[in-house]
């Protein structure tokens, strides 16, 4: 049977916090195994040492005369209200931590216990908060600026008030639907031929889609959305899909030659109308141009048979080929 000193022991050992004794004069006489184990020392090694050991190089000088501050006022009490602390590993490096002292007389004799607890975790959480909302307000700052810039153009005058909310809306749900698929992937990108499925859902059984599996950035997969939109719209009013047997296929690849790693997609409307050249450059033509030249080079062609696009990209700029879904390193 365990004695109560060796019940106490092992509750100190097995504690979810560190635990630093010193004396009057700030030497360690106790440490518990949590202490050695986050500061890189032995059992034992830190015993008899004084406590400026566990204070990184920087904070040294100064330590002394705030030990004999709180010696002169010892009360129980959080150490580092509003700053940051962190204690000194062996190696050097500092571990960022929280610390708080309780004096003791025992005896007659003064004493210091400190607690310690390791929060690397907490820290490198808060980062990964930090850059998280700085990554959303970036996202939603772009998406402001999409936004605003598709309802100045389909709110332009040229339609009705009828038209132009109805052209709005669709442009809209266009790009949310390319951004609920990102959200899917926890914003890793979005699969291109999900994109590509969600706009010409409505004609899948005339609409072929061939291509190797490509996972686009978000800049690149609101492009991707708004592109083929237009495309498909275009096609249901005046091309292809406004006639009871035309059919578009959509082709994608990478090519090796002669740019390596080239990005090429191929949309090819048969079946329709007479094809015949617009007139003038309407918003969809537009949002075609802009969107693709910030990618890559494109080229539209009225032929008779059917309107052809084609667009051409670097591969980085526009996502990776994957096996899974995971971004390239």
């Amino acid at each position: 049977m365990r004695s109560p000193r060796d019940i106490v022991h092992m509750i100190l050992e097995s504690g979810p916090s560190g635990l630093i004794l010193t004396d009057s004069a700030a030497r360690i006489l106790y440490v518990n195994a949590y202490v050695e184990e986050a500061t890189g020392y032995a059992p034992g090694e830190l015993i008899g040492q004084p406590i400026e050991v566990l204070v990184p190089d920087r904070f040294k000088a100064q330590h002394p005369e705030l030990r004999r501050v709180f010696e002169a006022a010892p009360r129980e009490r959080p150490m580092g209200i509003g700053r940051d602390l962190t204690a000194r590993r062996k190696d050097g490096s500092e571990l960022p931590v929280e610390i708080a002292l309780q004096p003791m007389v025992i005896e007659g004799a003064a004493y210091t216990l400190a607690s310690l607890v390791d929060i690397s975790e907490r820290k490198r959480t808060e980062e990964r908060q930090r850059l998280l909302i700085g990554e959303l307000n970036h996202r939603i700052q772009n998406l402001f600026a999409v936004i605003q810039s598709v309802a100045l153009s389909s709110l332009s005058g040229e339609r009705s008030l009828s038209e132009a909310r109805d052209v709005f809306i669709d442009r809209l749900q266009s790009l949310g639907r390319a951004y609920t698929m990102m959200t899917e992937q926890e914003w890793r990108g979005a699969p291109l031929r999900q994109i590509l499925a969600a706009e010409i859902s409505a004609f899948s059984d005339r609409v072929t889609l061939a291509g190797v599996e490509v996972m686009v950035k978000q800049n690149a997969a609101q492009s991707f959305a708004l592109l083929l939109h237009e495309l498909t719209t275009n096609a249901v009013k005046y091309g292809a899909l406004s006639a009871p047997k035309g059919s578009i296929a959509v082709e994608w690849r990478v090519e090796r030659e002669p740019v390596p790693n080239a990005f090429v997609l191929s949309w090819q409307e048969h079946g329709g109308p007479d094809v015949v050249p617009p007139t003038r450059s309407g918003y969809g033509r537009k949002i075609i141009e802009d969107t693709m030249r910030r990618i890559g080079k494109h080229q539209i062609e009225y032929a008779p048979d059917g309107l052809r696009y084609r667009m051409e990209a670097p591969l980085e700029k526009v996502g990776w080929v994957v096996e899974d879904v995971s971004p390239p390193v």
